[in-house]
């Protein structure tokens, strides 16, 4: 009988214990979906006061492009209004990274769609502490002469020979930046290629770069700069360029 009702009281304790922390984990679960409602998130009022669409990436790494920090897009003349939840760092609060959409290549040119790229005005990040249930306005200034900075370079390509072709550099296909197309047809449809530049580096040399149909041809060897454009006709065998023009349409 001893036996028997320590049995039981000893059940009974393992099934006391484990109500209790069920209800402990289900209170603190509460506790934390409670807190997580009453933080009141922030409104800010992205003003783009230029004459490009722009996007917004928020702590963005500039090393390591992650297009998942972008927060919108802004239009010319536009507010576009988000809401987000208080920096998590007080002190140093968030980055915003504003970053101006030039037009590359029209959909004519490419048959598909309008190509914009990157570009960066001087000291244009916008940096603050994000405070629960405040409201601000932020400014996108227009770019003056020389201040926007294109974030890679690129490369054109008409193909006028026999058979389509594929850019290569190095062991890789270069993929078109309309339609993510590795194959370049003839005719007059242009082909729109970028090339990835190290935050560190001004210039790349270009010594690997080739068409492939049947065979393998090389590109004349060139340094390749942010914001300027390459442009190479490819007529089977041959291979003329580059004619390079400069992206900013604010130079001087």
């Amino acid at each position: 009988m001893v036996l028997i009702k320590n049995t039981y009281n000893q059940k009974l304790i393992i099934l006391l214990c484990v109500f209790y922390l069920f209800t402990t984990c289900s209170q603190d679960d509460e506790n934390i979906k409670n807190d997580d409602d009453t933080i009141k998130q922030a409104t800010i009022n992205f003003f783009n006061e230029s004459s490009f669409k722009v996007d917004i990436y928020k702590n963005l790494n500039p090393e390591h492009f992650d297009p998942t920090a972008l927060v919108c897009t802004v239009n010319p003349g536009s507010t576009q209004k988000v809401t987000m939840y208080p920096s998590a760092d007080k002190v140093v609060g968030d980055v915003f990274y504003p970053r101006y959409k030039v037009l590359l290549a029209n959909s004519l040119e490419t048959a598909t769609t309008n190509i914009y790229v990157d570009a960066q005005r001087d000291m244009s990040n916008i940096s603050f502490v994000v405070e629960e249930g405040k409201t601000y306005t932020k400014q996108i200034p227009q770019p003056t002469a020389g201040q926007l900075k294109f974030i890679n370079g690129y490369i054109k390509v008409q193909n006028t020979g026999s058979t389509q072709i594929q850019i290569q550099r190095a062991n890789g296909v270069l993929l078109k930046l309309d339609d993510n197309g590795a194959y370049l047809n003839t005719g007059s449809i242009l082909g729109y290629y970028e090339i990835t530049l190290n935050q560190l580096d001004t210039v790349l040399n270009m010594s690997q770069l080739k068409a492939f149909s049947s065979s393998h041809v090389d590109f004349p060897v060139f340094d390749i700069e942010r914001g300027k454009l390459y442009s190479f006709i490819v007529n089977n065998s041959v291979i003329t360029g580059p004619v390079v023009t400069n992206l900013d349409p604010l130079r001087k």
